[in-house]
């Protein structure tokens, strides 16, 4: 537990707590400063209830797809944790959205040490990987609807998605297939960094097989969650369905990134403003849209994870 110790963002919870309690505030404020929150909540009555349940069902899904792809994936969690699996899925995703700066993706390898007695650097190797299968379909899918609703005619930008889409599509496989030489270049050098990146090489695939399950998973859970999310965007600022999609990559690539505000705020707004810009449409309603979006999803995360944390669990692995 040294090592957790070593890297604790919990270190100074009451200053956690204090930033996040500012942040929300300060939202809070600037929302009701420029539209008021009534105004802001008003497209959910005229576009209905039923768009909201899609998102929130989508986004359900996702993260129970989550969970299966961490189960099958990591070999050091015990048969029939599923639900384990799902929890912790819930719970880390609920840290990553309260703590800043990423802070928050400790949550993953800590948690997995807890519950399934996974070494701190395996569990850190495995976070990594899932980062890259989950960046690379963002990436692939946000190629794809620029291509189709963003870019228009542009005839050089055309020829550059191909390109890109083929890096998009290659970069886990390179990785796959690297995995070993990689490893064992790693293995030849000193320091918690080396160790670790041995160890994110130990947590790839073994088998091509696990290749395309891992990103069977990704691509199932990533385009459930995009598909609801842009449909219930394109909903709220009138906007065509790939552009919505292209909008609800922005709001979730802003999750991934280094730089990440406590709870999203800002950051998920600029992203999905960030690629819609090209569309075209009035920025306060694309803003509020993304408003709305936001609390949808920080509603379902919030909500999920609280039960999840309610959910009964297994004892912890001795250590």
């Amino acid at each position: 537990m040294r090592a957790a110790a070593r890297w604790n963002p919990w270190r100074h919870p009451r200053l956690a707590v204090v930033a996040n309690v500012v942040v929300l505030a300060v939202f809070g404020a600037a929302v009701q400063h420029y539209w008021g929150w009534q105004h802001l909540l008003a497209p959910w009555h005229r576009i209905g209830a039923e768009v909201a349940f899609v998102g929130v069902c989508g986004m359900l899904v996702s993260y129970t797809l989550r969970a299966l792809r961490v189960y099958l994936a990591e070999r050091e969690i015990p048969r029939g944790q599923l639900c384990a699996s799902l929890r912790l899925i819930l719970i880390s995703n609920v840290f990553n959205i309260l703590l800043p700066m990423r802070s928050g993706e400790a949550s993953f390898p800590i948690l997995m040490r807890r519950w399934f007695g996974t070494d701190l650097r395996h569990g850190t190797g495995t976070l990594i990987w899932l980062r890259v299968l989950d960046l690379h379909v963002l990436a692939a899918i946000g190629v794809a609807c620029a291509a189709l609703g963003w870019l228009g005619r542009d005839q050089l930008a055309m020829e550059w998605i191909p390109v890109l889409a083929a890096l998009c599509v290659a970069a886990p496989v390179a990785a796959y297939l690297l995995r070993r030489p990689l490893a064992r270049r790693f293995e030849r050098h000193a320091g918690r960094l080396a160790r670790t990146a041995t160890e994110a090489m130990g947590a790839l695939p073994t088998a091509p097989g696990g290749l395309v399950r891992d990103l069977g998973l990704t691509w199932v859970a990533w385009g459930v969650k995009l598909a609801s999310l842009g449909y219930v965007l394109a909903r709220l600022a009138s906007l065509s369905p790939a552009l919505g999609v292209l909008g609800a990559i922005g709001g979730d690539l802003s999750t991934v990134l280094p730089i990440h505000a406590p709870g999203g705020f800002g950051t998920f707004e600029a992203g999905v403003l960030l690629l819609l810009a090209p569309a075209r449409a009035p920025t306060p309603a694309l803003l509020a849209a993304a408003v709305n979006l936001h609390l949808l999803v920080l509603a379902t995360a919030m909500g999920a994870g609280g039960l999840a944390w309610l959910m009964p669990r297994r004892r912890d692995p001795a250590p």
